[in-house]
């Protein structure tokens, strides 16, 4: 048999942008090109759990991901797609049990039993809490949502992976590799926990089996290789141990360390990239199931589509060109290998047991100082060279050739916005409006009654609700919105000493998150800085609106407004946020603008009355400082 008819892992690209047409029609060049699995990006109101026309919306629709507020949105991204054969993996989490009815809805409409599809929702939470930000509901019941879909696609998707536990981003938010398991692990044993009492035996020996995990793969060979191994090694050892049933495999998909990737000579993240492809498909006995590769200029804008058949043509030269699925374990026996795999393992196992032993919100509070610390650790290294990064601090004088691509312009392309829209407005109006009331009803009382959610949201799906709707239900249900606290409590001490200027006076730094998009490892690190420097550094928190932002500005008496923005949204949150300062007479509080910020749109921003701007490349934290106090003097 050709490695053609049964290859040895799944090639998927990270895909989606603009609307569900604008993506469907890449997804299905991308299956022309050789692609094999489907991985979708959602866009950050859906993540979020707002229809694309929410104020709270505005300037992010289809900027990371595609737009899907409707059954109409999810029959449209699949148009043309067999839903019975393809393998389709969903980035969603707060809003996965909706995104889920919707597809669930959608298959039932084309006659295809849900015991045929096969796929993943990531359903991830504890990662949202500590390295994303895309949490909508306070701990308690984002793990009971998460759980309810579990316990559902157990007992009627049995092909679908119903949850990635994701080591991905702990590495990506500071941790080590034993961290990275260790972390992944607590979480699943934590949700597996919960599910327990709700189902039988063999519905509990089955979920088992079904949890799958997503992980990272970095740049240091010896390292990551031993990780993997570990990980397959480690996972089937707690099942039996904690749980008594055995037979059980490591299953996971992979993408690679994007925190490596840099603006500065972006072509270098070509290599980077394929060599972090490696350790993950090297050991046939630690193999991953399903692998994706990130665009190279991935620190300035989204991927286009040439950069999408790059990272797809990478993966089949390593899959078709080298003979790396031809052998059998080729580290087996290995000295080097197998005690850096014993040392991984056992550290773990330790980290995993203790998150269980804390429980699922204290876990979450204890991941995320010690994500802060390792971050600390990380960008110190860095930043006094103790760490070497190509294009960064070493080997600097290299001319790029890599321009930024089309990326986030192209996915906020305005005609898709506006035939979206159109579609949701039309959407709304020719439902059975009285049909999507009684669903809103019946999925409130499910929820309150403690049964599971999940037959209540594929029938508000089938009535034409949207993904606002669904999420203001459950909003109604709960405490609303929630949003934790930074955990840098205690991180300097943990972490080595930062190299910081002193501010000769306490000035007033009110940071926040902006935008929709909730990763905050920037925002941590100036906020670690600059308290160490000797500012007052009042955090607002993520997913704030510009009202919010000022709102704060003026009631902490600011210096600096410092804002966080990775989402695309930068320059209508600036616009906004100087307005009104403007109208509250308040434009001597100077505004700072951090994040991927596209070289073009600098002067734009500038104009707009931004008083500083800081991209990747912005050098230093010491040099980040003595900028910021030199604004307040």
């Amino acid at each position: 048999m050709r490695l053609q008819d049964r290859p040895p892992w799944i090639i998927r690209t990270y895909a989606g942008f603009a609307d569900a047409e604008a993506s469907n029609a890449r997804f299905r060049s991308n299956l022309e090109k050789g692609q094999r699995g489907l991985s979708v990006a959602f866009d950050l109101p859906t993540q979020n759990g707002y229809d694309s026309d929410h104020a709270m919306a505005a300037g992010e629709v289809g900027g990371t991901g595609v737009a899907v507020c409707s059954i109409a949105d999810m029959a449209l991204l699949f148009d043309g797609i067999d839903l019975g054969a393809i393998n389709t993996s969903m980035t969603i989490n707060a809003t996965a049990p909706w995104l889920f009815a919707l597809y669930l809805a959608v298959a039932e409409q084309r006659g295809i039993p849900w015991d045929k599809l096969r796929g993943t929702t990531q359903n991830d939470l504890m990662k949202e809490f500590v390295a994303r930000g895309t949490h909508i509901f306070e701990p308690q019941t984002s793990l009971r949502l998460e759980t309810d879909l579990i316990a559902f696609a157990t007992r009627h998707a049995p092909q679908w992976n119903p949850m990635n536990a994701c080591g991905y981003h702990y590495m990506e938010s500071g941790a080590g590799p034993a961290q990275e398991i260790g972390m992944a692990f607590g979480n699943a044993i934590l949700v597996l926990d919960e599910l327990r009492p709700h189902l039988t035996d063999t519905e509990f020996a089955e979920t088992v089996r079904r949890m799958s995990f997503f992980i990272n793969s970095g740049i240091e060979l010896v390292a990551e290789i031993a990780k993997v191994r570990a990980y397959s090694r480690l996972w089937p050892k707690l099942c039996r141990e904690l749980w008594g049933i055995d037979g059980v495999a490591f299953r996971a998909g992979c993408q690679v360390r994007s925190l490596t990737l840099t603006a500065q000579q972006p072509e270098v993240n070509i290599v980077r990239i394929a060599y972090e492809a490696l350790p993950v498909v090297l050991s046939a006995s630690a193999r991953v199931g399903a692998l994706q590769l990130p665009g190279f200029r991935e620190a300035l804008s989204l991927p286009d589509e040439a950069e999408q058949v790059y990272a797809l043509r990478t993966q089949q030269v390593l899959m078709y060109e080298t003979d790396v699925a031809d052998y059998g374990d080729i580290f087996e026996g290995s000295i080097v290998i197998e005690k850096k795999t014993a040392e991984l393992e056992a550290e773990a196992q330790r980290i995993a047991l203790d998150l269980r032993g804390l429980g699922y919100a204290a876990a979450i509070t204890r991941v995320s100082e010690e994500l802060t610390a390792g971050l600390l650790r990380e960008r110190r290294a860095v930043d006094t060279g103790e760490r070497v990064r190509v294009g960064v601090n070493a080997f600097t004088e290299a001319r790029p050739f890599a321009e930024p691509g089309g990326g986030q312009a192209a996915a906020q392309d305005p005609e898709a916005l506006r035939r979206h829209l159109i579609r949701l407005r039309n959407h709304r109006a020719f439902r059975d409006q009285g049909a999507v009331a009684s669903a809103m009803l019946e999925l409130r009382r499910a929820f309150d009654a403690g049964e599971n959610i999940l037959p209540a949201s594929i029938a508000l799906a089938k009535a034409g609700g949207t993904t606002g709707e669904w999420t203001q239900t459950l909003e109604d249900a709960t405490l609303g919105r929630y949003s934790p606290p930074l955990g840098i409590d205690g991180a300097e001490t943990r972490a080595a000493a930062l190299t910081v200027p002193a501010s000769p006076h306490p000035y007033r730094l009110v940071l926040g998150k902006s935008g929709l998009d909730g990763h905050v490892n920037a925002v941590k690190l100036i906020a670690v800085a600059c308290a160490r420097s000797g500012f007052e550094v009042i955090y607002t928190g993520i997913k704030q609106s510009p009202e919010a932002l000022v709102r704060a500005a003026i009631q902490e008496d600011a210096d600096l407004l410092g804002i966080s923005s990775l989402s695309g949204a930068h320059l209508h949150i600036a616009a906004e946020v100087m307005r009104l300062l403007r109208e509250q007479n308040a434009t001597d509080i100077k505004v700072i603008i951090g994040g991927i910020l596209p070289e073009k749109d600098l002067p734009a921003l500038r104009d707009l009355g931004i008083a500083a701007t800081f991209t990747p490349d912005s050098h230093t934290l010491g040099e980040v400082v003595e900028s910021l106090i030199a604004l307040c003097q």
